[in-house]
């Protein structure tokens, strides 16, 4: 049975890889259309908010699929452009390597954090990564292509910033179901986000009168993002990607269109787009955040909930008794489960076996153990659950000490999918 899940699930991610592949040539083409002519490094990098949220979204395993297939998308699109395939396999490489770091480090350090601590820690990996990037890409390009040095580094760092925090909230919103939603009617919900495209619509697709009051323009830009916190507030996850993305393809639109408030007759074209850049990342980094903030309490009351979720384990003889008063709707499956080798075999990950034991063997030697340790289990009848053990103490009574483990339910949360083979 578990196999056969685990082969279920690895098909339908082999079936994403073309998906994600095709989304960041659509978004690379629409970015180098933006791109300076001087540096041939696009003011905007959308693919890299692509990549990022495919390695983030993809289990591990599935890892360097998903960099060839994003690989042969980047060189498709550098050969349409007519760029030279030479340069163009250096800086290949060294974006989604970019992509892929930023990724890992988010998936590595904030793994049984909560989502304030995966946002902070994935908006700092994106600002040094992508300097990291910028300067390999830049250095590779100024060899091989003569791009200006000081120009091109600028340029390709906030690129690619700008196109992981503007694009990455959005997707993992969209495919991230397990992230807590709020319930509100659905009449609202569309109501929201019919006045989003509504007012970015009326404010983008004019471009203001050179008289006008400049106060007054940036004023009005305001509007639509005022109406996208509520939207982030009030609706679901889903729907407020769905809303942001609305917004989005209008505001980018009006920079491929040069209309909208970005464009007042007194800034030139790259002035303009940098505050494009600005307005949407500042508007995804607003998003998330108020993402971050209703799931940390939600995850709060949900945890206090579920910790009744508990075992003990003779370390002599290896029986596992369960905590028979536990609310979990687990609580019949887990009671089946009553040795230690049997708790084992339902964690197919060899690494995670071996990290529970060690946790366990670290209780009998020392001291209870408070870390957080998520962990995949797998239950006959049921799809994989991602769970996490809290705390696991010793317990010292009639010449011998047992193990007492409490377990909660995981959750994908923001900017993290649960899935095998974490590390």
């Amino acid at each position: 049975m578990r196999v056969d899940v685990l082969n279920t699930r690895q098909r339908a991610w082999v079936l994403t890889l073309p998906g994600w592949g095709v989304l960041y040539y659509v978004l690379g083409y629409l970015s180098l259309t933006l791109d300076d002519p001087g540096s041939r490094i696009a003011f905007i990098w959308l693919p890299a908010g692509v990549a990022v949220s495919a390695f983030l979204i993809s289990p591990r395993a599935s890892w360097i699929w998903l960099f060839i297939t994003l690989f042969i998308a980047r060189l498709l699109l550098d050969v349409t452009f007519h760029h030279v395939i030479a340069v163009s396999l250096g800086t290949a490489f060294i974006s989604l390597l970019n992509d892929w770091a930023i990724a890992w480090i988010v998936r590595r350090f904030s793994r049984g954090r909560d989502d304030l601590n995966k946002v902070v820690t994935w908006i700092a990996a994106t600002l040094l990564v992508s300097a990291v990037g910028a300067i390999s890409g830049v250095s590779w390009l100024s060899l091989l292509n003569g791009t200006p040095w000081l120009k091109g580094l600028w340029i390709w760092w906030s690129a690619n910033v700008t196109g992981t925090l503007f694009v990455t909230p959005a997707l993992v919103g969209l495919v991230s179901a397990q992230i807590p939603q709020r319930t509100v009617p659905l009449a609202l919900s569309l109501l929201l986000l019919l006045a989003v495209l509504i007012s970015t619509l009326l404010i983008f697709a004019r471009t203001p009168d050179n008289h006008q009051n400049i106060a007054l323009t940036y004023t009005l830009a305001c509007l639509p993002l005022i109406l996208m916190m509520v939207t982030a507030v009030v609706c679901n996850a889903r729907l407020g990607s769905i809303a942001f993305i609305a917004f989005s393809a209008v505001v980018v639109g009006a920079s491929w269109h040069e209309t909208g408030p970005f464009y007042l007759a007194r800034l030139s074209t790259e002035e303009s787009i940098i505050l494009a850049q600005c307005y949407l990342s500042g508007a995804a980094l607003l998003i998330i955040f108020i993402r971050a903030q209703k799931s940390v309490g939600k995850s709060d009351r949900r945890s206090g909930a579920s910790q009744d979720i508990a075992y003990t384990l003779n370390p002599e003889n290896g029986q596992i008794v369960w905590n028979p008063h536990a609310s979990s709707p687990l609580s019949a499956e887990l009671a089946a489960i009553t040795s230690r080798e049997g708790l084992l075999e339902h964690i197919p990950d060899e690494a995670q076996k071996v990290q529970l034991q060690r946790r366990w063997q670290s209780v009998l030697e020392a001291h209870a153990v408070e870390e957080r340790f998520p962990f995949m289990l797998h239950l006959a009848g049921r799809r994989p659950v991602a769970m996490a053990e809290i705390t696991t103490l010793p317990v010292v009574g009639a010449g011998s000490t047992v193990i007492v483990g409490f377990w909660v339910e995981e959750h994908s949360g923001l900017l993290h999918a649960a899935s095998k083979g974490e590390g």
